[in-house]
């Protein structure tokens, strides 16, 4: 099974075709005032700026989730030509698109650093698998404050990462379009200050008359919207992101 993805300016568009039916088809920031000017007979005080944080490139190796009882292996992804057929009925994607490899069975994450992805850890998964339940069928029960754990190596350094905790900070319902913009930093202002690792899944696939695959009402419930216009767009294929902060 494929992911596809499209690039574009600053942003990582994520097509996931993650789902899979029982058929197996397929925030602002406001500028601070100026300081007051010193007086010459005032010292003004000195201040030191502490270091910037430094970021950590995980390539995840294991993912373990208590609450949801998932410990399981991520296996590397590939980046591939994307040659899935467009959907009946909506926009075909760009020509030239490329998509990641995902098991069938399993999750997986990117082997090479992604542009955007600056101290972030992805990993994907399916949700549903020719009828079969995901490894990240179980996301829609994680909840805020849950802890992750996850094994891996940083791509610069090499350096061997174990059992490094995380804690879920948020979850999202968004469509591709949306979920690229939440996923990666357009700008380094934009890449978080501590590591964060982004768990993906499948809510909906697009086309005509397509189910939801999560529980619908209980990942409403817990979850952020970030999807603009009408979710019920058969256009739309619905995703699931887990975010979780470094402790």
């Amino acid at each position: 099974m494929l992911l596809r993805v499209a690039w574009a300016p600053c942003m990582l568009l994520l097509a996931l075709a993650l789902g899979c039916a029982a058929d197996g088809t397929r925030e602002a920031v406001t500028p601070s005032p100026h300081p007051p000017t010193a007086s010459p007979a005032t010292a003004t005080p000195t201040t030191t700026a502490s270091p910037a944080p430094q970021a950590v490139d995980i390539r995840a190796s294991r993912l373990a989730i208590p609450s949801l009882r998932i410990d399981a292996e991520v296996q590397p992804s590939l980046v591939v030509p994307d040659t899935s057929l467009p959907t009946p009925g909506c926009p075909t994607p760009p020509s030239g698109s490329t998509t990641f490899t995902v098991p069938a069975q399993g999750i997986a994450t990117p082997v090479e650093k992604i542009d955007g992805l600056e101290n972030k850890a992805w990993i994907f998964g399916h949700s549903r698998w020719q009828g079969e339940p995901g490894v990240f069928f179980r996301l829609q029960d994680v909840n805020m404050g849950d802890e992750i754990f996850v094994d891996g190596v940083d791509r610069r350094t090499g350096e061997r990462i174990t059992g490094r905790r995380f804690v879920v900070s948020g979850l999202y319902l968004t469509d591709i379009e949306a979920g690229g913009r939440l996923v990666t930093a357009a700008n380094p202002a934009e890449v978080p200050a501590k590591p964060v690792v982004i768990l993906q899944t499948s809510v909906r696939e697009d086309g005509a008359n397509k189910q939801w695959i999560l529980d619908q009402q209980k990942v409403m419930a817990k979850s952020r919207n970030m999807i603009e216009g009408d979710i019920n767009d058969p256009c739309k294929y619905l995703l699931l992101f887990v975010f979780a902060q470094a402790s």
